[in-house]
């Protein structure tokens, strides 16, 4: 499948950086839909057949582990891939994000190469595994993004 035939919804309630990951998938060939809190994320998740999640933690209404729990139970026989990416880098947000069972997890600030590869990797349909290094930081703290 091309990566306009893909289908990734961005949920963030940071305008800024929900248009920044946007733009950014959209030039590599994704169709992309953003939602801007939890609520909204599971209306236009259920309108759409989404294969790709980007999910930030901290939101008004549903934050992104009670989005990630309500994905899981919703599409527990056809899994969607979630991926965080959030500043929260706290052992408790990783835990509960793990046992909720994220895919993957990069750090804000991100670096858009970073997130590139993050984004085939999950749409290829590969998981990490909890013991294979579930958590990815993004591989220079400093690069802001950069166009």
């Amino acid at each position: 499948m091309t990566p306009s035939n893909r289908r990734i919804l961005i949920v963030d309630d940071d305008p800024a950086s929900s248009e920044l990951v946007a733009y950014f998938l959209k030039s590599r060939g994704y169709r992309v839909a953003i939602a801007p809190d939890g609520d909204r994320a599971l209306n236009v998740h259920m309108e759409n057949d989404i294969e790709l999640v980007i999910l930030d933690v901290h939101m008004p209404n549903k934050d992104g582990i009670q989005v990630l729990a309500m994905i899981r139970e919703r599409h527990g026989k056809q899994p969607i891939k979630v991926l965080a990416l959030t500043g929260d880098e706290s052992a408790d947000v990783r835990a509960s994000l793990e046992s909720e069972g994220i895919d993957g997890f990069l750090t804000k600030p991100v670096h858009l190469q970073s997130l590139g590869e993050e984004v085939a990797r999950l749409m290829a349909g590969h998981t990490n595994q909890h013991n294979d290094g579930l958590y990815r930081r993004s591989l220079d703290r400093r690069v802001r993004h950069e166009w």
